[in-house]
């Protein structure tokens, strides 16, 4: 595929392990039916709420190693980790117990911060955590509490802030909630988020995997064979989005891509509307692609919307690169099954998985709004 400057990022962590996905089974009309769902797995941590109900990140690090050569990451933003912001092996080992290499899959959710839910599952020692846990950095602030009968390492009081505490793991000094359950840790800032995390993974309360909506969306992304995933069930319609960016669209400031993200929400061509959606991306023996998954409310608005995207990406610009959506586009497949718009998306448009968030952290790609 075409190589896009800058978008190709060296891969600076090796990881140990790598899954095998299961080869599945067919039902009787020859649609495959995967055994497990990792996707699923890594929802069924994040409770069912407004907040993650916004946006969902996941990331199958492993998996991706084992379908990408070393040395290449051209899919766009890891999704965050613990204590992302610049790594140190030692302040990990140190502080958490764990290094990024003992890292398989990542969960990451947080459209209004400092809520945000964080988890990520591999290969932990109980052990060394706890130790981590009891010697290192806020020691003193510890306290070791009992829930749901696991427990979890609660540090000073809910997102408070000390400055003078400041880490790569704990940017602003914020004390944060620990909990090592089964072969996740959860990372949050609150008390009540680690009890979500808990619960939700014990099936106590209703998560993301338990929505009807994200079981569709997460077994279409598996059979597309994504190595990264984004949820949202927010609604990308243009009133609503138009309200969002409302300042943006009345003072664009002469910002080249600000115009392209105002002329983007101002659109006439738009999709119909749909319920909820998922993207990722991945790569198979024609290259890399951008998978991208539409629930609809019916069959009929399912072939609508394959055909209208189709002809939006034909014209839309790409917000983020300044481009057109087609000059990063080297083929795609675009169809309907049942209720679900499906696309790959094959060359430089893979990067962009994970910018469809409404007021997210990279500029937002208004390429699927709907009426």
């Amino acid at each position: 595929m075409k190589t896009a400057k800058g978008f190709y990022l060296a891969m600076t962590l090796l990881m140990l392990a790598a899954i095998v996905l299961p080869a599945g089974c067919s039902t009787e009309d020859g649609t495959r039916v995967p055994e497990s769902n990792r996707w699923l797995e890594l929802l069924s941590v994040l409770p069912a709420n407004e907040v993650t109900l916004k946006s969902a990140y996941l990331q199958d690090r492993a998996y991706m190693l084992e379908k990408m050569p070393l040395g290449e990451y051209p899919i766009g933003r890891a999704t965050p980790l613990v204590g992302h912001r610049y790594y140190n092996e030692e302040e990990w080992k140190q502080t958490l117990g764990f290094v990024a290499a003992d890292v398989d899959q990542t969960v990451y959710s947080s459209p209004a911060p400092p809520v945000s839910y964080e988890a990520v599952r591999g290969r932990f020692s109980r052990e060394d955590v706890d130790n981590a846990a009891r010697t290192g950095s806020r020691s003193d602030l510890l306290e070791v509490v009992s829930y749901q009968g696991h427990e979890y390492y609660s540090w000073g009081e809910d997102f408070n802030i000390n400055l003078a505490m400041r880490s790569n793991v704990r940017p602003l000094g914020r004390g944060h909630r620990l909990a090592l359950v089964d072969d996740f840790i959860f990372w949050v800032l609150w008390t009540d988020g680690v009890k979500e995390m808990i619960d939700s993974h014990e099936g106590n309360i209703e998560s993301l995997a338990d929505i009807e909506d994200y079981r569709l969306l997460s077994e279409a992304l598996a059979e597309m064979d994504t190595v990264t995933a984004f949820f949202s069930g927010e609604s990308q319609s243009q009133s609503r989005v138009a309200d969002i960016y409302r300042q943006v669209i009345d003072d664009p400031d002469n910002n080249e891509r600000r115009q392209l993200l105002v002329d983007g929400i101002q659109s006439d061509d738009l999709l119909r509307p749909y319920q909820a959606l998922a993207t990722g991306a991945g790569i198979d023996e024609k290259g890399y692609y951008l998978a991208i998954v539409l629930l609809n409310p019916s069959e009929e608005v399912a072939q609508e919307n394959a055909a209208l995207l189709e002809q939006r990406l034909g014209q839309a610009w790409n917000v983020a690169s300044a481009r057109q959506w087609m000059d990063l586009v080297e083929s795609m497949e675009i169809e309907s099954q049942g209720r679900l718009t499906l696309a790959r998306l094959y060359g430089e448009a893979c990067v962009y998985w994970a910018n469809f968030e409404v007021q997210g952290s990279w500029p937002y790609e208004p390429l699927l709004l709907h009426e």
